[in-house]
């Protein structure tokens, strides 16, 4: 089972590409109100798309495909980025049906996580734009950085997911507000996928498509403001440490992680966390492995893959 990441990016077809069809049942999906999924958040009212639109909501659509699927027995669970945050919660709602864990980028979905990418300097950036207030992305991205900032108004830089979750609340009623709520969808996700690469021209201002960009933006932001919907909802979840919490329901389920070493966006200090709680509660299974890389380059896909494929001949059996 794929589970994409974002949340919001939806499935593409280079996600098929870890996984040999010869040895796999492969399901890809797109998750609520992205991708090919109906209603989809690029609408100008995107209110269908993101009500019933929760973590909870996304685990219980991964059991329905199991049904509709006749998948009965266990099965390899897969996750990047976002993908990881729903992959260990689906196994800690479910552990019963995963075989096996295999992760990439582990993003757990807390606040230092959420505010060390989104966040920053941007409350001073006004004042001082190298202003080096925290930890965070924007110390190694600062061109890229000043254009996303600069996108935010200047009174919701102070918390700048809740300043995003304001603008995109409010429906489109003329042009003008729909430029504007495009205006700040495309530089959340331009700043995104600037930090994700290595080999990226950060000062590049190429845009996303409108489209893409209103979708991927508008569900993240949803998810972020309620803490990834992770144990709860609202402002006040975003305080969660439900994965780390509950890493006991994982005891018995390998879990894999590569996790570049240079990723920005998913900081590998997240991933050593996890191992660190899977440890604290006697998992032994599995294994991290960081390697010299960023979040999508070269290498990371061959790294997964002899991951999986090693549980493959383990379990000797279909999956």
């Amino acid at each position: 089972m794929f589970l994409h990441g974002g949340p919001g990016a939806g499935c593409h077809k280079f996600h098929a590409h870890f996984f040999n069809p010869a040895r796999y049942r492969v399901i890809l999906f797109d998750q609520r109100g992205c991708g090919k999924s109906t209603p989809s958040a690029s609408d100008d009212d995107a209110t269908a798309a993101l009500t019933d639109n929760t973590t909870a909501h996304l685990i219980d659509d991964v059991l329905r495909l199991r049904r509709e699927l006749h998948i009965h027995g266990k099965m390899h669970v897969f996750g990047g980025s976002w993908g990881s945050t729903l992959a260990l919660a689906y196994a800690i709602a479910h552990p019963e049906t995963v075989q096996t864990l295999i992760l990439r980028a582990v993003f757990l979905c807390r606040r230092a996580d959420v505010d060390y990418f989104f966040q920053g300097n941007a409350a001073d950036f006004a004042l001082d734009p190298l202003r080096m207030r925290a930890p965070g992305t924007y110390l190694d991205f600062p061109a890229a950085w000043t254009h996303f900032v600069t996108a935010i108004p200047p009174e919701d830089r102070g918390d700048v997911v809740g300043g995003l979750a304001k603008i995109f609340a409010v429906q489109p009623q003329n042009e003008a507000e729909r430029e504007r709520v495009l205006k700040v969808a495309s530089a959340c996700v331009a700043w995104e996928s600037s930090a994700s690469r290595l080999n990226r021209d950060e000062s590049s201002q190429s845009q996303p498509d409108q489209k893409y960009a209103l979708m991927a933006a508008r569900i993240l932001v949803h998810y972020m403001i309620n803490g990834g919907f992770l144990g709860g909802s609202g402002e006040t979840n975003r305080e969660n440490n439900y994965i780390l919490d509950h890493t006991d329901r994982l005891k018995e389920i390998p879990v894999h992680i590569v996790h570049g070493r240079y990723d920005r966006v998913c900081h590998l200090y997240q991933a050593e966390a996890l191992v660190r709680a899977l440890r604290a509660v006697g998992q032994q299974r599995g294994e991290l492995l960081y390697y010299r890389g960023w979040a999508w380059q070269p290498g990371t896909g061959d790294r997964l893959q002899v991951m999986r494929d090693h549980e493959r001949s383990a379990a000797d059996k279909p999956v």
